[in-house]
């Protein structure tokens, strides 16, 4: 943009008031009521921010109450769900102002800095969620497949993925924040300054790599899933909670196409929409494959599927119950103060068809039962002594050693220690270390 300040007032009010983008031919630009998609947007980002909450709340319940332990990749998913929640509100005001997929030519030049702005902020909160959810889940993978203190391939795998993401994420990060000086530049064309990063090829590399690292955590753990000793079905239903990368790595490849149509077109503020929703999508997956398999841990502790299955098991018992109380007859006898219950054993033989039992109602005017001491106030004989049970006898003995200092017990054990494949040939050099956990090249 050249310098404003040479402009007449009413230059540069119509220089402002012009489209932001030259239309195409026989279009007329709408800035009052421009066209918009803003029912794809309001479809997918409220979905998002609830199954994403709901993934985080999974995670944060099961390690607080279940395990009741909180770690450093705990920690890395809260700061990378405050992110995504502002990565959300940029979502909202974009569809508040211009709306999504709203066309440049329907903008007016000079509302063009307050529309990126926030546009600029969210780019910058999309490196932050990515940044902590991915190590978030490379340091799971260690502590799930990673015995503590062994110092395999995979632990090196996983560790090296995570420094080369970290330090190109910071790259990116700062690539992005300072390719113009002054950095209001970035999203204000009017400022004076300079822009010396290619921002566009930043962002085409960044995509790309974001898609290979996704590729390469989703398939670091299926080697160690499937050489587990676990029958088929389980090991399918691990992989299959695991897989969910694999619709994250899809929606990274379509968001890596969306941002080549966005590098190739002039109308940025119309490709701005669909970036968005798949980076959107993309965290979306990510918080699912770290959050999903605290579920099954929060069912195991529960014993919700148990519970429930108890409570129908009940539930139909009372319904069998009610129905043979209505197929009984009226002159059945009863007695007194109790209730009669019939139940149809269709099984048996024909004599006997129906059994009766009577709940004796005691009311308020029963007997409370309680434990009758049969030998209060009696002197012991030689009869009662018979009587006593053998391990009351037998405790008697022991104590009477433990007193005289006597062994009165010994205990032998063996215990097997059974190693998988990629453990295997660590086992001879990695006793010790085993048996002196403060070593000082542990973890």
């Amino acid at each position: 943009m050249g310098d404003l300040s040479s402009l007449s007032p009413a230059q540069l009010e119509a220089f402002l008031n012009q489209p932001a983008l030259q239309p195409p031919d026989n279009v007329i630009p709408n800035f009052e009521n421009p066209p918009n998609r803003n029912d794809i947007a309001q479809a997918v980002v409220p979905f998002c921010l609830t199954i994403t909450t709901i993934a985080v709340l999974l995670r944060i319940y099961a390690r607080m109450f279940c395990v009741k332990k909180f770690e450093l990749h705990d920690s890395l998913m809260v700061i990378a769900f405050g992110c995504y929640v502002v990565d959300i509100y940029f979502g909202i005001r974009l569809q508040e102002k211009p709306g999504a997929f709203v066309h440049q030519w329907d903008v007016r030049l000079g509302d063009l800095p307050e529309i990126s702005f926030p546009l600029f902020l969210s780019a910058s909160f999309y490196i932050g969620v990515v940044l902590c959810i991915k190590a978030a889940i490379l340091l799971e993978w260690v502590r799930i497949f990673i015995p503590y203190g062994v110092r395999n391939r995979f632990f090196w795998l996983c560790y090296g993925v995570l420094a080369a993401n970290t330090i190109f994420y910071i790259i990116v990060l700062f690539l992005m924040n300072f390719a113009c000086i002054p950095v209001e530049k970035n999203w204000n064309p009017f400022v004076d300054g300079s822009c010396n990063v290619n921002t566009t090829a930043v962002n085409i590399a960044s995509a790309v790599l974001n898609l290979c690292s996704d590729v390469f955590i989703l398939l670091l753990p299926q080697r160690i899933i499937w050489s587990l000793k676990m029958s088929t079905k389980t090991k399918v239903g691990v992989s299959v909670i695991f897989a969910i990368g694999i619709l994250c790595c899809t929606i990274a490849g379509l968001r890596l196409g969306a941002e080549l149509t966005y590098s190739r077109s002039d109308d940025v503020l119309y490709n701005t929409a669909p970036v968005m929703l798949w980076a959107l999508g993309e965290m979306t997956c990510m918080f699912l494959v770290y959050g999903v398999p605290s579920g099954a841990k929060i069912l195991s502790d529960s014993r919700l599927p148990s519970r429930l299955a108890s409570s129908l098991r009940s539930l139909r018992g009372k319904i069998s119950q009610r129905g043979g109380s209505r197929g009984s007859g009226t002159g059945q006898s009863s007695w007194p103060g109790s209730s009669s219950m019939i139940i149809d054993n269709s099984q048996s033989n024909s004599s006997h068809t129906y059994t009766h039992y009577r709940k004796i109602d005691n009311g308020n005017g029963g007997m409370l039962l309680t434990t009758i001491d049969s030998a209060r106030d009696q002197r012991p004989s030689g009869s009662m002594e018979q009587l006593k049970d053998p391990m009351i006898i037998q405790q008697q003995q022991d104590r009477a050693a433990m007193e005289a200092g006597m062994i009165i017990r010994t205990t032998h054990f063996v215990t097997h220690e059974d190693y998988g494949d990629l453990e295997r040939g660590l086992v001879l050099n990695d006793g010790y270390d085993r048996q002196h956990p403060w070593a000082k090249d542990r973890i």
